[in-house]
This record gives structure tokens, C-alpha cells and sequence, in this order.
């Protein structure tokens, strides 16, 4: 696999000399994590257990809204762990989130008839906000670990090769989670692959502490203080017209994609899927992104971050309109394996479509600030769409809104975004001298 030696220098040369080894190490943790995700895979299992344990519809959209709700956390990755053993300190988070959630897989498992459903639905929001707050944060950091370490026409062929190893481990482990899930009572099914899926996350961990940070860079100098460093960046940001409208219709996008969390309860009430089922989702989503990432990656290596972004826009249409109109199964894996599409690739785009239109400011702080810019607006999307479905006892308005916030996200990103490779971008008119 050849590298394009672009990044200048002898930082260049200790990239391209462990790129093989890194790419290898970071397929590895995503294989690793694959295996465990069809036992406790967020995006699927915890909207299923939650209904499992009738939790109200907007409680199911307040812990899907975490991942929204607790994204200023990114802000500490940049400014805090950008140093030298930044692989290290991510690999630690990772496990750190996982481990607390894991106990409270292990409390349950152990003492089931304590728990009556409203107190088990608190505790493990609880460690679900812990799990989704230490991920975050880990991501933060991983994410610089591993933009850093790649060339930028190269970037979506890693995401290609990482997204692969994701999904063939998530089929390799599908038989086994399946036959948790179908063979035990509810909810404790839900518990035991919960615990089996966390502890194979812990384990995965370790492969990160073998990856080489080649391309690690000296912080550049910041402002004194860690909020007046943020503001700084955040006006930086603020005056670049160009990042401001991708940014927009990025928000579409993401506001979009969260009202798919919907999918899974709506299988399990209207159609009646089985959990053995719901566990085979997991393998779906994967499946289809691992099979199709290498393709968006190219894409994007190819036509740059706009026309990933339209992709994205397509995506979420068909996948609502696949969800309104399903009657079974086979179409409710269609519709949630295009969401997971969009789900999973979502920060790839942004963090690279602003590094491409900020190459002065590093990818962590922009994937922090870009999430924390977006929080106002995520953090009720979900929540507020629960409560229509309660209200409503109708799943159809949600996903005719996804489809048409998606179609303006498709229009705004051909018609309004522009593509930085291109060099035609808006620039910001200066007043006449008088």
C-alpha cells in the first residue's frame, strides 16, 4: 500500500515507514469490536432494551440524545490530551467507559430480582451517559490519532479497510449473540449479551496500545486558558463562510440520521420482530457499511466531502422511505442498514470536510467544536420525536420528517456547499476604504 509522500519532511518518512503496521493494528480494534458490537451495539441494543422494559419513547430518544447531549466533552481531548501518549490515554478511556457499564451488565446479571423496571431503566441510563460521555471523550482523541497518521487522499481508504473490519467481526460473533438473545427470557437476554458484549469492548482495547503515533505533532501556541483557547478557535470558525453553510446542512444531515433510532422500536411493536432478530440488525448495519465504506471512502477520496455529504442526504431519504412503507422484516433491514450507513460515517465527513477547509486547526478541536456547535439542536430532536410517537402512537409522521430534513440536506449540499479542493469558495467582501 503505497503513501504519497505530501506531508513534507521526516514526519512524512515515520509515517509512510509504520502506516502498514498501524492500519493492520487499527482494523485489528475495529475486528475486536465488531465482535462484541451484535451483543451491545448502542444503536441497536439499547433502544431494544429499553423497549423491552417499556420505557416511554421519549426516554428511548433522551439516550440516543446522549451521544448529542454530551459531545462539549470533545472540547477536553483536544486542549487536554494532545500530547505524546495520546494512544495510550484514548485506549484508557475506551476501556474506562466501558468498564462502569460492565459492572452494571454484571450487577443485574447476578441480582435480577432487585431491580423493578423503573429503577433498572435510571441505572442504566446512568451507565449508558457514562459509556457514551468516556466514548466521546476517547474518540476525541482517537480521531486526531488517526488523521494524523494517514495522507489526506488516503483517509477514506483506512475508513474503507477499518469500516470492513468492523463488519466481519460483528458476522463473525451474529450466530452466537443471536442464540443469547433468542434463547433467554426478556429482559434478561438483553442483560446477558450487554455483559458479553462489554467485556469483549474492554479486551479490544488493548490492540491501540500497540499503534505508533508517527505523526504526532507539537501542539501549536494557544491562548492561555482553556475556554478563552475554544473561544478563539470557535470565531475562527464563526468568520469562514465556507465552514458555516457545510456546516448547516451537516446539521440536516445529523438531525436526520437521529430520528432513525426509531427503526428498531418500531420493528419490535408494529412488526412484531423477535430479539434473536433485533440482535441480527446489528449484523445488518455492520454488514452493509463494511461492504459499502470502501466505496463512500473512495468517493470521498475522489470528489471530496460535498458529494459525500449529498450521499448522505440520498441515503436517509431512502431509508425513510423504505421504513414508512414496511411491511416485514427484509425491509426493515434495508431501511436501518442505509441509516447505519450514514450513522457511522457521519464524523468521518465532518471532521475531514472541516480539516479540509481549516487545515490550520487540528482535527480534534474541530470534530469538538463542530459536534458542541451542533448540541442546541440535536439534543431535542430525538427527545421530541419520542414524544410525537407517544402521543401520536404513530411512527409514519417521524419518518416522513427525516426524509424531507434529508431532502434539504441533499439540495443545500449540491447547490450550496462548496468544495474546497475546487478553490471556488465564498469569500468575505471587505468594505470599501473611504
Amino acid at each position: 500500500m503505497a503513501i504519497v509522500p505530501h506531508l513534507g519532511g521526516v514526519r512524512a518518512a515515520l509515517i509512510a515507514r509504520v502506516f502498514r503496521r498501524n492500519i493492520v493494528l487499527m482494523t485489528l480494534f475495529e475486528f475486536l469490536w465488531g465482535l462484541g458490537n451484535p451483543f451491545a451495539m448502542y444503536l441497536t441494543i439499547v433502544p431494544a432494551y429499553l423497549t423491552a422494559l417499556a420505557a416511554p419513547k421519549s426516554v428511548i430518544g433522551a439516550a440516543m440524545a446522549l451521544w448529542t447531549v454530551l459531545a462539549p466533552i470533545q472540547l477536553l481531548g483536544g486542549h487536554f490530551f494532545s500530547g505524546r501518549r495520546r494512544v495510550r490515554i484514548a485506549a484508557a478511556v475506551f476501556a474506562a467507559a466501558v468498564a462502569v457499564r460492565f459492572l452494571h451488565d454484571l450487577a443485574l446479571v447476578l441480582a435480577p430480582g432487585i431491580w423493578t423496571p423503573p429503577s433498572a431503566i435510571a441505572v442504566f441510563l446512568a451507565s449508558c451517559a457514562w459509556y457514551v460521555g468516556g466514548m466521546v471523550l476517547g474518540q476525541s482523541i482517537y480521531v486526531g490519532v488517526v488523521t494524523d497518521n494517514v495522507p489526506q487522499r488516503q483517509r477514506g481508504l483506512l475508513y474503507g479497510v477499518r469500516a470492513a473490519g468492523l463488519g466481519l467481526g460483528a458476522v463473525a460473533s451474529s450466530a452466537a449473540a443471536a442464540w443469547v438473545l433468542g434463547s433467554l427470557p426478556s429482559p434478561a437476554n438483553y442483560r446477558t449479551a450487554l455483559l458479553i458484549g462489554d467485556g469483549i469492548f474492554i479486551a479490544s482495547c488493548l490492540t491501540l496500545l500497540f499503534v505508533r503515533d508517527a505523526g504526532w505533532r507539537p501542539p501549536a501556541l494557544r491562548e492561555p486558558g482553556f475556554v478563552r483557547a475554544l473561544a478563539a478557535k470557535a470565531r475562527v470558525l464563526g468568520r469562514d463562510p465556507n465552514y458555516r453553510v457545510f456546516l448547516f446542512f451537516h446539521l440536516l444531515n445529523a438531525m436526520a440520521n437521529s430520528l432513525g433510532a426509531f427503526i428498531v422500536p418500531f420493528a419490535k411493536e408494529r412488526l412484531g420482530v423477535d430479539d434473536a432478530r433485533i440482535a441480527l440488525l446489528t449484523v445488518v448495519v455492520l454488514g452493509v457499511n463494511a461492504v459499502f465504506a470502501s466505496g463512500f471512502g473512495r468517493l470521498a477520496d475522489r470528489f471530496g466531502y460535498r458529494m459525500a455529504g449529498t450521499a448522505h442526504a440520498l441515503l436517509l431519504v431512502a431509508s425513510f422511505l423504505v421504513a414508512a412503507t414496511a411491511r416485514g422484516y427484509a425491509a426493515i433491514c434495508v431501511a436501518y442498514g442505509l441509516q447505519g450507513m450514514v450513522s457511522f460515517s457521519l464524523m468521518f465527513v465532518l471532521v475531514n470536510m472541516s480539516v479540509e477547509l481549516r487545515p490550520a486547526m487540528s482535527a480534534p478541536d474541530l470534530a469538538a467544536l463542530g459536534n458542541t456547535i451542533l448540541l442546541p439542536f440535536l439534543a431535542v430532536v430525538s427527545p421530541l420525536a419520542g414524544m410525537v410517537v407517544d402521543l401520536s402512537q404513530s411512527y409514519l409522521t417521524v419518518f416522513v420528517l427525516g426524509a424531507a430534513i434529508a431532502l434539504v440536506a441533499g439540495g443545500g449540499f449540491l447547490a450550496l456547499v462548496r468544495e474546497p479542493r475546487t478553490g471556488r469558495l465564498y469569500t468575505v467582501a471587505s468594505p470599501p476604504m473611504r
